[in-house]
């Protein structure tokens, strides 16, 4: 942590107390009036069997009046005003109301996304047809802008840049809502730009039209949406002190994953370097593979090697196989991973291809993902996870790269997201991993009940506080 002060959290969405659980729990208890509804019904057909039966009958001679007194209470407490079989009308009315209250909000909130999806989308088509009117415009004052600016001395031109990027940099912390608008309506944008050609024909999204997940597709094709691969193992690389030692908290799997994202700093040929961390507790293994992020930030990739460039952020944003992705499947087989208990923890396009794989059959069918921790990821484009994998998402205020799957992470039981505020009007800077880790010790800090679920299920499945580290292996992802 760089201070004793915690980051604020803004909010916590998900999980085992967010929305979509409390559906779930509503459901379950409209299931269980049915289930005593249907006790009540089964009570009351016992008391007239009862009350039927022969030899119950014959004894009625013997004494008529207590029988019939006994014959009344039977048929009132059963099928009476009062009886059995009324309440279980009753209850039976209240699961029905229960669950059309459960489908009125769902619709509700399957509208809201619709009338979201619809308005960025006719966003993205306006901006392009404001251009031209607009780009006269803003030739004219940027023709302005730049006589003014070529009048300044260096130094006043430099403050004058770093004023404007400070400016835009507090504007994207202040209203994050609006960069997430903007870029939701790329699918509207490029979908003006090539009207026609099928190449954004709507495909995943709510809406009949192109989303940005449509985009990112496009984009990928554009640059050859490669996937060869190429898988080494890198020896001789001493764990950190972090990964020597099994991780206690959230924050202790930043600090790792960040000794794992310099790699590359201290030895540049290691650029898509993954380390997989082997804890082993009472004879059983489980395994933490540690996921960085991008290494090219070029739009267009420059040297073919570099497996974690711009291109697979396309692919995974438009929900296609990368050549990272495959590696990393291929690297986790090498290292002895099939069949074994695993959580995956990404920075950045490493938790973007975490959540990819942890949704994937052909990735599910070698390794038991558990969970997937992901800092600063675009993660929305990845609608489902398996019952059985549960995730927790770090998110900054501040950090735009977060924000580029154009809209929220699903409101799930198994998937939980934090949004902290360590923010500032640098946007380059909130997103580095330093950030997430003081983030994360919030988070493990938190009281929410959703946070404290995942970090009790994590440390119930051996990931965090118990157990020693037998081994950390490195392996490097390269296009092929």
């Amino acid at each position: 942590m760089s201070s004793n002060t915690l980051s604020p959290i803004e909010s916590v969405s998900g999980g085992s107390h967010g929305v979509q659980a409390g559906y779930e729990q509503m459901l379950a208890l409209a299931e269980r009036y049915e289930r005593h509804a249907g006790d009540f019904v089964e009570m009351a057909g016992l008391g007239a069997r009862v009350m039927a039966n022969g030899d119950l009958l014959e004894s009625s001679i013997l004494s008529p009046v207590s029988f019939a007194d006994a014959e009344v209470q039977v048929l009132d407490a059963t099928t009476g005003a009062d009886g059995l079989t009324v309440r279980a009308i009753g209850i039976e009315a209240d699961a029905l109301g229960v669950r059309a209250v459960v489908a009125a909000f769902k619709a509700s909130d399957g509208l809201s996304r619709h009338a979201t999806e619809m308005i960025d989308n006719a966003l993205g088509r306006l901006l392009f047809a404001s251009l031209p009117v607009a780009l006269p415009a803003l030739l004219t004052a940027g023709g302005i802008t730049y006589a003014y600016y070529s009048t300044l001395s260096p130094e006043e031109q430099e403050a004058l840049t770093a004023r404007l990027t400070d400016d835009l940099g507090q504007l994207l912390h202040d209203h994050p809502e609006l960069a997430q608008h903007l870029i939701n309506g790329g699918g509207g944008l490029l979908e003006s730009l090539v009207p026609g050609l099928g190449l954004l024909d709507a495909g995943d999204g709510p809406i009949d039209r192109a989303t940005t997940n449509d985009a990112a597709r496009l984009l990928a094709l554009l640059l050859g949406n490669d996937t060869a691969y190429d898988v080494s193992r890198l020896d001789g690389i001493e764990p950190s002190l972090n990964q020597g030692h099994v991780p206690q908290s959230l924050e202790d799997l930043m600090l790792s994953l960040n000794d794992t994202n310099l790699l590359d700093a201290k030895e540049p040929g290691h650029h898509g370097a993954i380390q997989v961390q082997r804890i082993v507790e009472d004879g059983q293994e489980r395994f933490i593979v540690y996921i960085p992020g991008t290494d090219d930030m070029s739009p267009i990739p420059q040297d073919g090697e570099h497996a974690r460039d711009m291109e697979t952020n396309y692919q995974l944003i438009g929900g296609l196989d990368s050549a990272y992705g495959r590696g990393i499947q291929q690297a986790m087989l090498d290292a002895g991973l099939e069949g074994k208990d695993v959580m995956l923890v990404g920075h950045s396009q490493g938790g973007m291809v975490s959540t990819s794989l942890a949704a994937d059959p052909d990735f599910t069918q070698h390794f038991h993902v558990q969970h997937v921790v992901t800092a600063g990821s675009p993660t929305a484009q990845v609608p489902d996870l398996p019952a059985g994998t549960s995730a927790i998402h770090l998110e900054n205020r501040g950090d735009a790269v977060p924000l580029l799957d154009g809209e929220d992470n699903p409101d799930h039981p198994n998937r939980t997201t934090v949004k902290f505020d360590e923010g500032s009007s640098d946007v380059g800077d909130n997103h580095a991993i330093r950030h997430y880790a003081n983030g994360a010790a919030a988070a493990d800090a938190s009281t929410s009940g959703s946070v404290q679920d995942q970090i009790r299920q994590m440390q119930e499945d051996g990931y965090l506080g118990s157990g020693t580290v037998e081994d950390v292996s490195t392996y490097q992802i390269t296009r092929g």
